[in-house]
């Protein structure tokens, strides 16, 4: 019996979802970014140093002139994504992304290994991008840094360590110490330095584009046909180009510190990915009309093509631009890595000395230098080519959570009594119907527990409205109602009263047949040509219970009003924001998978030795309890996540009749409310 105590009592713990506050201004960090400085953020980090490489890797050797299909179709499918990260950032507009998300919808064990290997990718993407400054930085000068490094540091012998790089790279390191302490020195200066950085970046993308034209060679369009390597190295080429894309998280990490999250997180987010595609198509346009894409080097693709056609003083106004370019983006990739520490700590599953606030500043400090320090050390000594396509499946798994956790959100009952603008006037419809009947609303990952007491009998019939429309008629939801509240079945009663957990289910089995379907569809496409009943029987199998698992999705109400945004077409875009990243995370090696899971596994050890047990929800949960003990002696408890309403009477009535004629109104876990009669016991055993 203890072991199966102690089993429930793990699963309670690693399944717990945190608790949002509704009050939105409580909070130590500055709100002071606008929609333009957002927007900017978002431009920042998906640029970065993508424009200048990616583009060159990905015409060059994969896709050829089609890698403008590639980077036009991947963008297209991170948008998707973008659009799932609105609706749950403006529904929690904290810090934290896919990792807030997570631990509101699916669990704090979820979330820890979200956020634990977001930490780690933040980290690597900030020495990534500062090696990839440096690299830039040394051509330009003819690579003395480089060659006085290994001459006098290293008495001429390279590093050949697998996992070490060539030499210490110090001007990395320095790029990156100096990215922080622009982070730490507070969100708004970054901001105003990111947008000159970028702004130099845009910039310098036309002027590369005007000369292409100028010095352009159409005929190389088509040279070798304008889909060399098939329609499959367009789709390669789009799964590359996914991590220039990663960075619009960024925006979502800046929740927190938006002046207006309901307004602003929208335009940044949209007005970001505009730019950054048309940046992409039009560099890897101007790329494929000026060389053979045989003849790009992938390296530094614009400095050799330009050369090639006799602008040689173009590589410099090139370098201008990646040193620009890739400055703001390690700026926001820091920016990021600070605000993952900081939040994971803030909730306790790391340190707390990590969340400390500088009150000057108003920003994490502590959290902003402590991954300063990793990633110096990373970008002086780490090699990267291991592991660059671990960071792009860490983000596919991201934008997955994230996808699913938008559908749970809206197929739960509100998380709040309507959404209070930041200047706390109050004035939405839901707020105030509660604003004269004391509500105390909690906004968590779980069903939401109000109690309304009602001042007077009197008042009954207006304030019953605002919670039960029909007490004795079918029970309505906010948006309509569920197509199983009248059915006898145990198991549909189950899905009507737990609507969460169902949606639940049915994505995860949705996704599992997904996967299995789109893995035979694309390493047995021969065996499915040639009909092989195996391969037809699994894809014809596997596609039908992924479909059939998407029912509830079809049969559930939808909770939608009030929403600052609205992902378009629930459930349907973000299911095909789901399908298109199973089709290009199939496509990954099984190293990445393993490096994955290999990490995935510390952060495990790490979540059960100290996470679980530090956890602030953890803590909340146990004081509550301990209250509710306290008070369980003088008076009986409700259910657990129930509303209750009681009318006191304040007329000269006796506590007996006055009891008798007063009702409790019951709001189930899944939103659903009913009467009930006055006590959970007869009327004269409470009394």
């Amino acid at each position: 019996m203890e072991d199966i105590g102690c089993c429930a009592q793990i699963r309670e713990n690693i399944t717990r979802t945190k608790v949002v506050g509704t009050d939105l201004k409580s909070t130590p960090l500055q709100r002071c970014l606008s929609s333009v400085d957002l927007a900017f953020i978002g431009i920042g980090c998906m640029l970065g140093s993508g424009v200048y490489v990616l583009t060159g890797e990905v015409a060059g050797e994969m896709a050829g002139p089609a890698g403008t299909l590639s980077f036009l179709l991947s963008g297209l499918v991170a948008l998707l994504a973008a659009i799932c990260y609105l609706e749950c950032a403006t529904q929690l507009p904290e810090t934290g992304a896919s990792y807030l998300y997570t631990y509101v919808t699916l669990g704090e064990l979820m979330a820890f290994m979200i956020g634990w290997n977001a930490v780690v990718v933040r980290v690597a993407a900030v020495a990534l991008v500062a090696r990839g400054w440096s690299a830039y930085f040394d051509d330009a000068i003819g690579d003395h840094i480089r060659n006085i490094t290994i001459e006098f540091v290293l008495d001429g012998q390279e590093w050949t360590a697998p996992v070490f790089a060539n030499y210490p790279d110090i001007v990395a390191g320095l790029i990156s110490l100096f990215a922080s302490v622009l982070v730490a020195v507070g969100t708004e200066v970054s901001a105003k330095a990111n947008i000159f950085f970028v702004f130099i970046n845009i910039v310098t993308i036309t002027l590369v584009f005007v000369f292409a034209m100028i010095h352009a060679d159409f005929s190389l369009l088509t040279k070798h046909g304008f889909f060399p390597t098939g329609f499959g190295g367009v789709m390669t080429g789009a799964a590359a180009c996914f991590t220039g894309y990663c960075g619009f998280e960024a925006i979502a990490f800046s929740a927190e510190e938006a002046k207006d999250p309901s307004r602003g997180l929208p335009i940044g987010i949209i007005s970001a990915f505009t730019a950054s595609i048309l940046c992409y198509v039009v560099g890897v346009f101007s790329i494929t009309i000026l060389a053979d894409y045989r003849d790009i080097n992938p390296g530094s693709p614009f400095v050799t093509a330009f050369e090639d056609i006799g602008l040689d003083w173009m590589k410099y106004l090139v370098a201008v631009g990646a040193l620009g370019s890739m400055t703001g983006g390690v700026i926001n990739c820091a920016y990021c890595l600070a605000r993952s520490i900081y939040v994971m700590a803030r909730d306790g599953l790391l340190p707390p000395f990590l969340s400390k606030t500088n009150e000057r500043t108003q920003t994490p400090v502590v959290a902003t230098l402590f991954g300063a320090v990793l990633a110096v050390i990373i970008s002086i000594f780490v090699e990267f080519v291991v592991l660059i396509q671990f960071l792009s499946l860490v983000a596919f798994i991201e934008f997955v959570i994230v996808a699913m956790a938008s559908v749970i959100l809206r197929y739960r009952p509100p998380l709040r009594g309507g959404y209070s603008p930041l200047d706390g006037d109050g004035n939405s419809s839901d707020t105030n119907d509660y604003a004269n009947g004391e509500a105390d609303t909690e906004m968590s990952g779980e069903f939401p527990r109000r109690v309304v007491k009602k001042k007077s009998r009197h008042h009954q019939g207006d304030e019953k409205t605002a919670l039960l429309p029909d007490l004795h008629g079918s029970r309505q939801t906010p948006s309509t109602t569920s197509s199983f509240s009248t059915s006898s079945s145990n198991s549909r009663r189950w899905i009507d009263r737990h609507p969460s957990q169902t949606i639940i289910i049915s994505l995860t089995l949705h996704l599992i047949f997904e996967s299995i379907a789109v893995s035979l569809l694309t390493y047995k496409m021969a065996e499915l040509q040639a009909m092989d009943g195996a391969v037809v029987f699994g894809v014809a199998f596997s596609v039908g219970l992924s479909l059939i698992a998407c029912w509830p999705l079809f049969a559930l109400p939808q909770y939608k009003e009030g929403l600052p945004f609205k992902v378009p077409f629930m459930p349907f875009l973000p299911l095909f924001s789901l399908l298109c990243d199973v089709v290009l995370m199939v496509r990954f090696d099984t190293l990445a998978w393993l490096e994955f899971l290999a990490w995935t596994a510390i952060g495990i050890v790490l979540y059960f030795t100290y996470g679980m047990h530090n956890s602030n929800e953890g803590k909340r949960r146990e004081e509550t309890a301990s209250a509710n003990a306290l008070t369980a002696g003088s008076q009986l408890l409700p259910p657990r996540d129930v509303v209750i309403t009681h009318y006191d009477s304040t007329e000269e009535e006796s506590p007996r009749k006055a009891r008798a004629e007063s009702m409790a109104v019951v709001v189930t876990r899944d939103g659903r409310t009913y009467s009930t009669t006055p006590t959970y016991g007869s009327t004269d055993a409470a009394l």
